[in-house]
């Protein structure tokens, strides 16, 4: 239950540019406040009752409310599908490249044979096993090998995708063919299905992924009360009092030296003083 809300969140703000749950609610009652004052204005002047008025305002604030809802229910939905199936198709890509060269080359076999009308018999066929996108040099590395064996007809199989400067070098390139085929296209060979992650793996990876950020989270809260910025809090304390000697706004000075030193002493206090959890045998 706790895996299910962490990635529930993690989903909501990924969707929501990153904005945090507090954000969130304080734009949702904001935007009802809104809607509820324009329906009240409006209503207010088609009907000479106010007790009316607010009922129909209140009304049709909850009827937007229920269909904002309803649309932010269908949003969300479409967006955690298309971001399983990103996911998929990187775990895809991860498990393509962890494959020996006999094996993609046994993978890449089946697919010709499969697509044997789309390969003429002169073609040479390049494999190419990286995370990165394909580049100019893969491209140029293709087209000497076909050279030196006689052929103009190259077809490239990736386990990434192809970068646009590999792709307008082929293009360019006199008296050769070139073809890519990518990972995403090989998803639809048959023997390259068994390599697809379930629903399981790619649950797992949204939870460590969702971990990840919480944990980034956690770091990006803590890292102004690390413990190697209390000498530096206190030093801008103390040059901020000195300094409301010498300016007639003295007491803003010494207010924000008074807050300096209040941010070193919460962090020596959290990393002096302040409970931690017991390490796990």
């Amino acid at each position: 239950m706790k895996g299910r809300r962490l990635v529930l969140s993690y989903y909501k703000r990924k969707l929501y540019k990153g904005r945090s749950a507090l954000a969130r609610v304080v734009d949702f009652f904001a935007l009802r406040l809104v809607m509820l004052c324009a329906a009240y204005l409006w209503f207010s002047t088609a009907v000479d009752s106010i007790l009316m008025a607010i009922v129909l305002s209140a009304t049709a604030t909850l009827t937007a409310s229920v269909a904002a809802e309803l649309v932010k229910s269908i949003r969300m939905e479409r967006f955690i599908a298309r971001e399983r199936r990103t996911l998929a198709a990187k775990l895809f890509r991860e498990r393509l490249v962890q494959l020996t060269r006999e094996e993609f080359f046994e993978l890449v076999r089946g697919y010709v044979i499969e697509h044997e009308e789309e390969f003429d018999p002169e073609c040479l066929v390049c494999t190419v096993q990286s995370a990165a996108p394909l580049s100019e040099d893969d491209v140029l590395r293709a087209c000497r090998m076909a050279k030196t064996r006689g052929t103009d007809l190259v077809s490239i199989f990736t386990t990434s995708s192809v970068s646009r400067e590999a792709g307008e070098l082929a293009a360019r390139i006199e008296g050769m063919e070139v073809g890519f085929v990518t990972a995403d296209e090989i998803t639809a060979h048959g023997e390259a299905k068994e390599l697809l992650p379930g629903d399981e793996a790619i649950d797992a990876a949204v939870l460590a992924e969702a971990q990840r950020e919480r944990e980034r989270r956690k770091k990006s809260v803590s890292k102004p009360f690390e413990r190697n910025r209390v000498r530096r809090y206190v030093f801008v304390s103390l040059g901020l009092f000195a300094l409301s000697f010498f300016v007639e706004q003295a007491l803003y000075f010494r207010l924000l030296s008074a807050a300096c030193l209040s941010f070193g002493a919460i962090a020596w206090w959290l990393n002096s003083y302040a409970p931690r959890e017991p390490l796990e045998n």
